[in-house]
C-alpha cells in the first residue's frame, strides 16, 4: 500500500485514522470506501465526490448565524470517508453445468433484462449428492483469474497551476488503478464507481496482458458501482452466485490487483465475518448492507469480486476500515444488491426509479444544534428540483422528521426514501428559524438520474 497520506478538506488524515473534531477515533473507525491504487505523490484521485447525490448532500452550504453567539457562523463538517480498495475476482461457468444437472444448483434470473444470471445453491452440502463437490481453492483461482481485469484510470494532470489540456504539450497521465469483473463475452465489465471517477480515458488489461480502451457505460456513486465496456468477443465470463446463500464463517476468495497491475491476479483467502453489515457513507448519506470479510483487501483490489467455494462471485469488494489498529475488516457489495443496479446502468446509464428528496444540505447533530439554537435535523442548503421548490421548503429550514420518523441520524432520510418511488409524497416536519415556527410540508419525491 502506498505511503501517501489521504488528507481531505476537513483535515482528516487516513494514516492516523482520526479527525480533528473526533478525539475518540477508536470508537468511530473510518470506513474506507475504496480508493484505487495510485503512485502519484499527491493524495489519491478518488474520494466520494462532494456533489449532491441521491437528493441530499451533507456538505458545503453555510448555515445561519447561531443564536446568542456574536459573529459566529455555523461550520458543519462533512464526516469524510477514507477511501481504500478491496477487490476480487469472478468465477467461470464450467463446473456449474454439472451442478445444475445434478440438482445442486438452480439458475434464477432477477427479472427481464438482468445483466447477468445468478445461480443459487439448492443444497448446502453438495458433496452429499455423491456426484459433485465444492471446488478446491486452486481450481477456483485457475478458473476465475481470466475473468478479473485491471482497470487504469487516466486523467488530465495539472502543471504550473494550469490544466495541461489548455497547453500545446497537454498530456493525460495515469491517476489510479483498480479491478473489474467480466460478466459478458462481448466486453461488459463491472467495477466500483470510484475506480472510474473523473477519468478522461480508461484502459483495461486482461490477465494475459491484452490491453483495451474502455468506455464508461454508467456509474452510480451511491452504491459505488459502475459498468464499462471494451470492444472484445469470446471473453471468459464470471459466474455469479446469490449472496443470500452465504453463511457466517463460509470461506471466500478474493482475486484482484493490489497495488495495481504490477501485482495483478493476486489471490487472498478468508472467511465471511458477518452478513448484512449496514454502513452509511457519510459523504452521500446512503446506507447499504455489506458482506464483511477478513480476506485481505488492499488498494487496487477495488471493483473485483468475492468468491464462494463453488466458484461463484457473491460480492464486489468496495470498502475497508483503514484506521491504525484495525485489520481484516473488508466489505463487499452483495451480488443480489448489485445485479439490478448493474442492469439499470446498462439499460439507462443510471439507476431508474430511485427517489430523491431534491435538496442539498448538512446534518445538524444535537450538540451542534444546541450551540447554534437549531434543532437536530437536516439543514436545507439548496433546493435542487421543481418539486422541492414548489413544496414550500426554504433555504435555512431544518427538517426534523420525515414521515413521522425523527432525524436522529443523517441516515434516516435515506432509509425512508429508499422504500419509495419518484412521484410519491413524504411528510416533513420543518423548523423555520426566520419565524421560529414548526411547519408540516408535503414534498413530492423526484427521480434521481445521477446528473
Amino acid at each position: 500500500m502506498s505511503d501517501n497520506h489521504e488528507k481531505f478538506q476537513n483535515g482528516f488524515d487516513s494514516t492516523s485514522g482520526s479527525r480533528p473534531e473526533n478525539t475518540n477515533a477508536s470508537t468511530n473507525p473510518p470506513y474506507a470506501y475504496g480508493a484505487p491504487y495510485s503512485e502519484r505523490p499527491s493524495a489519491p484521485a478518488y474520494t466520494w465526490n462532494s456533489q449532491p447525490t441521491g437528493g441530499y448532500h451533507p456538505g458545503g452550504y453555510p448555515a445561519p448565524a447561531p443564536k446568542k453567539k456574536h459573529g459566529a457562523k455555523l461550520a458543519l463538517k462533512i464526516l469524510a470517508v477514507v477511501l481504500c480498495c478491496a477487490i476480487t475476482s469472478a468465477a467461470t461457468l464450467g463446473v456449474f453445468v454439472l451442478l445444475i444437472q445434478n440438482g445442486v444448483v438452480q439458475v434464477q434470473t432477477a427479472g427481464d433484462g438482468a445483466a447477468f444470471t445468478i445461480s443459487r445453491v439448492v443444497s448446502g452440502e453438495p458433496e452429499t449428492t455423491g456426484t459433485v463437490s465444492a471446488l478446491s481453492d486452486q481450481d477456483i483461482a485457475e478458473k476465475l483469474i481470466p475473468s478479473v481485469v485491471c482497470i487504469q484510470n487516466y486523467q488530465v494532470s495539472e502543471r504550473y497551476g494550469f490544466l495541461q489540456a489548455a497547453m500545446d504539450n497537454s498530456d493525460v497521465s495515469p491517476a489510479g488503478e483498480g479491478s473489474g469483473i467480466v460478466f459478458s463475452e462481448d466486453g461488459y465489465i463491472v467495477t466500483n464507481a470510484h475506480v472510474v471517477e473523473g477519468a478522461t480515458s480508461l484502459k483495461v488489461i486482461l490477465s494475459d496482458g491484452t490491453k483495451y480502451e474502455a468506455e464508461l457505460v454508467g456509474s452510480d456513486t451511491l452504491t459505488d458501482l459502475a459498468v464499462i465496456k471494451i470492444e472484445a468477443t469470446g471473453l471468459t465470463v464470471a459466474e455469479f452466485g446469490s449472496s443470500e446463500d452465504l453463511r457466517v464463517a463460509d470461506k471466500v476468495i478474493a482475486i484482484g490487483n493490489p497495488g495495481g497491475y504490477e501485482l495483478s491476479s493476486s489471490v487472498t483467502i478468508g472467511y465471511v465475518s458477518a452478513l448484512n453489515r449496514a454502513i452509511t457513507n457519510s459523504s452521500t448519506g446512503y446506507t447499504m448492507e455489506y458482506i464483511q470479510t477478513d480476506a485481505a483487501i488492499n488498494p487496487g483490489n477495488s471493483g473485483g469480486a468475492l468468491v464462494n467455494g463453488y466458484g461463484q462471485v457473491i460480492g464486489i469488494n468496495s470498502a475497508k476500515i483503514s484506521a491504525t489498529g484495525y485489520e481484516g475488516l473488508g466489505f463487499a457489495i452483495p451480488t443480489d444488491t448489485a445485479q439490478p443496479v448493474i442492469s439499470d446502468l446498462i439499460q439507462y446509464g443510471y439507476v431508474k426509479d430511485r427517489a430523491m428528496l431534491g435538496i442539498s444540505g448538512q446534518y445538524v447533530d444535537a450538540l451542534t444544534g444546541r450551540f447554534y439554537g437549531l434543532p437536530q435535523g437536516e439543514y436545507v442548503g439548496q433546493l435542487n428540483t421543481p418539486s422541492a421548490k414548489a413544496s414550500g421548503l426554504e433555504v435555512g429550514d431544518v427538517i426534523t422528521s420525515i414521515d413521522g420518523q425523527a432525524l436522529e441520524s443523517e441516515a434516516v432520510i435515506r432509509s425512508v426514501i429508499n422504500d419509495k418511488k419518484p412521484g410519491e409524497t413524504v411528510s416533513l416536519e420543518v423548523y423555520r428559524s426566520s419565524s421560529d415556527k414548526t411547519l408540516t410540508i408535503e414534498l413530492k419525491l423526484s427521480e434521481y438520474t445521477g446528473e
